[in-house]
């Protein structure tokens, strides 16, 4: 499972850094109203970038416990959250984007990852 979070941290930080490529030319700060969903993107895209920092770090070494878990979460409930917009976007506008479905799914699989690496592994059952 370490190596599929490790695999998935860099796909989605490529991808969250694509993410960026195209939402920073777009926020004005004059238009403060239309620039609010791409100034959102960006930051949503710098925590993805941020868990996948974390988890090659924790891959490499121990680190907190409670960090990795609370990265792990972020990036499963912004994978759902993902995927539940575009589920939203294909009923009213017919329009699907297969590629954030996927995407969201990718984040949703490096987060739950990420929490199964923090199961102790291999431990026999106690008091018994």
């Amino acid at each position: 499972m370490k190596t599929i979070s490790i695999l998935l941290a860099l796909v989605n930080s490529l991808g969250a850094g694509l993410v960026i490529a195209a939402s920073l030319p777009a926020i004005q700060i004059l238009r403060p109203a239309s620039s609010l969903w791409n100034a959102t993107k960006v930051a949503f895209s710098i925590g993805i970038i941020v868990a996948g920092i974390l988890s090659w770090i924790a891959a490499c070494r121990t680190m907190s416990q409670n960090l990795l878990f609370l990265t792990g979460l972020f990036l499963v409930a912004l994978g759902t959250a993902s995927a539940v917009w575009t589920i939203h976007l294909a009923l009213s506008s017919g329009s699907l984007k297969d590629h954030m479905f996927l995407y969201g799914g990718s984040l949703m699989v490096q987060g739950a990852s990420s929490i199964w690496n923090l199961l102790p592994a291999g431990r026999g059952p106690t008091g018994i």
